[in-house]
């Protein structure tokens, strides 16, 4: 049987249909248990329409994790900070990061060290990447106000990533301190970030 031939705009429907079931997926099942039947099952479509986008779930898990991203920005930073019409402060900035940090809005708060191991296994996405984390970093930078002229862009991703981490292996820390543990780490972040004063 010839495969079926989509429509690009069938093909962006079935692609953001399927992207949107994944993360209440992942917070009720969590990553391992949520499977590419329960995605497309979720999505209302056959199992094989999933392998005309992605050869396997971690190749999904990362765009997915990228179209969370990009759906939650405008949410949680404003359209008039996107549009550059204001800029946040240390403030704005500890809830953006605690937003990655927090099981109902963020992907990563649902992952494990393992799941995590898996997504860099087996997709380059998640490789150390100097250029695209520096992108990424200035972007977030420049809508925020007070922000120190020598900031260490690596440095800055580093301890980004070892917030996630740490949210990742919250099974594996003293549960007693575990928010005190990541406030320090996001207020480590917040120190690299914004001028003294």
């Amino acid at each position: 049987m010839p495969d079926r031939v989509f429509t690009d705009e069938q093909r962006e429907k079935l692609r953001t249909v399927m992207l949107e079931a994944g993360f209440p997926l992942i917070k009720e099942c969590g990553v391992t248990h949520t499977t590419i039947t329960k995605i497309t099952d979720a999505a209302g479509i056959a199992k094989g329409t999933f392998y005309h986008f992605w050869k396997n779930k971690e190749e999904y898990l990362a765009e997915l994790i990228r179209y969370h991203r990009q759906k939650m920005l405008p949410m949680l930073i404003g359209e008039d900070v996107l549009a550059g019409k204001r800029k946040l402060g240390r403030e704005d900035a500890r809830i953006y990061f605690r937003h990655l940090v927090d099981k109902e809005k963020s992907i990563y708060a649902n992952m494990t060290l393992e799941d995590e191991s898996k997504l860099v296994s087996k997709t380059s996405d998640f490789d150390p990447d100097e250029e695209k984390e520096s992108s990424i970093a200035k972007k977030l930078l420049s809508m925020l106000d007070g922000v120190r002229p020598d900031i260490d862009m690596l440095l800055l991703a580093n301890m980004t990533k070892i917030l996630v981490l740490t949210a990742e292996a919250k099974n594996e820390l003293h549960a007693s301190v575990y928010e005190k543990t990541i406030d320090t780490i996001i207020d480590g972040i917040l120190n690299l970030i914004f001028e003294k004063g």
